[in-house]
């Protein structure tokens, strides 16, 4: 092109409202870290090397999919947001889907591999939440986690969490960076989210041999580790994604050493309140979590949710509480 290079046509399309929702995907044989940060920061939806074999091919096909339906899910979410239409639309996500919203948590947690053991507990505070949460195989015996939180509930937060799911599975096939990721989520899912609307997310990719986990978060409550040695947290960075304000994200590295545990969770857990208004708060559930360590994932997540009834009773959390428990076998 003799006046745009593939970032300026990109940056163009994505200037004009009747172009942007046209997903982009910029095709290239440069793999370095700083290319995949320009390309998806000049507003392409996914940077993907040229495919080298038929299974990168068939990975391509699939990414080109993932971005259709994600287009797909924009025009809806748009149609959803036209004020006559948006009671009619929360009744049919209610009898289509039954208690689960387009957007909800529905991933089952992997087969262990190696030495890691995980559980999953998804609690929606009502049929519309807006927690996501993801799985992703990666190479070398790798598995990528995604938690993320779309701020509000109804139809909007319950589409938004559909798209942040669909948008974070071509970037985890590119083995981005924790931070990399995330970065690409705010990138993409600006276009999407309307005015008054974001998400926090919290990212990391875990080695099931030696425990060794990379991580980033955006806005997100700390995970925490705990174990014989005690509780340690892996903060998450300031800010919000779905805006386009995230330029670059730091990410950090840690170790889930034999009999620890590593806990990431939604801020619907510690923000839960009592009759009295009393949060259940951090201190609390880093406190539970500590003398619960060498239990199985499934008992820890029994007994952080028998402490929230009990904090909450005789109401209920406001708001969807997710939480994923990693856990690295004792020897």
């Amino acid at each position: 092109m003799p006046e745009l290079d593939g970032a300026g046509l990109c940056q163009a399309l994505k200037a004009d409202k009747e172009l942007r929702s046209i997903p982009v995907m910029m095709l290239t044989t440069l793999g370095e870290a700083q290319n995949k940060i320009a390309g998806l920061t000049a507003g392409a939806d996914a940077y993907i090397e040229k495919p080298k074999g038929k299974d990168d091919f068939r990975v391509l096909c699939a990414q080109i999919q993932a971005h259709l339906r994600i287009a797909d899910l924009g025009i809806e979410l748009a149609n959803r947001n036209r004020p006559a239409g948006i009671r009619a639309q929360q009744a049919e996500i209610r009898a289509r889907t039954g208690k689960k919203s387009p957007g909800s948590p529905d991933a089952a947690p992997p087969k262990p591999r190696g030495m890691l053991r995980l559980a999953v507990r998804y609690s929606p505070a009502n049929q519309l939440g807006g927690d996501v949460y993801d799985f992703y195989r990666l190479d070398n015996n790798r598995l990528g986690i995604l938690v993320a939180d779309v701020s509000g509930h109804g139809v909007n937060s319950a589409m938004l969490s559909g798209m942040v799911k669909a948008m974070a599975a071509p970037l985890s096939l590119a083995v981005l960076e924790p931070g990399e990721l995330l970065a690409g989520l705010d990138v993409a899912g600006e276009q999407y989210f309307p005015e008054g609307y974001f998400c926090t997310g919290f990212y990391l990719i875990a080695d099931e041999e030696t425990g060794l986990v990379r991580y980033a978060g955006v806005g997100h409550p700390p995970a925490m580790i705990v174990g014989p040695h005690g509780p340690r947290t892996l903060p998450s960075n300031p800010g919000m994604l779905g805006i386009g304000m995230v330029d670059g994200t730091a990410g950090a590295t840690d170790r889930i050493e034999p009999g620890e545990s590593l806990v990431i969770y939604t801020d619907g857990l510690t923000d839960a309140m009592d009759p009295s208004d009393v949060l259940f708060g951090e201190d609390r559930l880093r406190t539970l979590l500590q003398s619960h360590y060498g239990a199985d994932p499934a008992e820890i997540l029994s007994q952080v949710a028998s402490a929230l009834d009990h904090h909450t009773s005789p109401g209920r959390p406001a708001d969807d509480i997710n939480i994923i428990v990693l856990q690295h076998l004792a020897k």
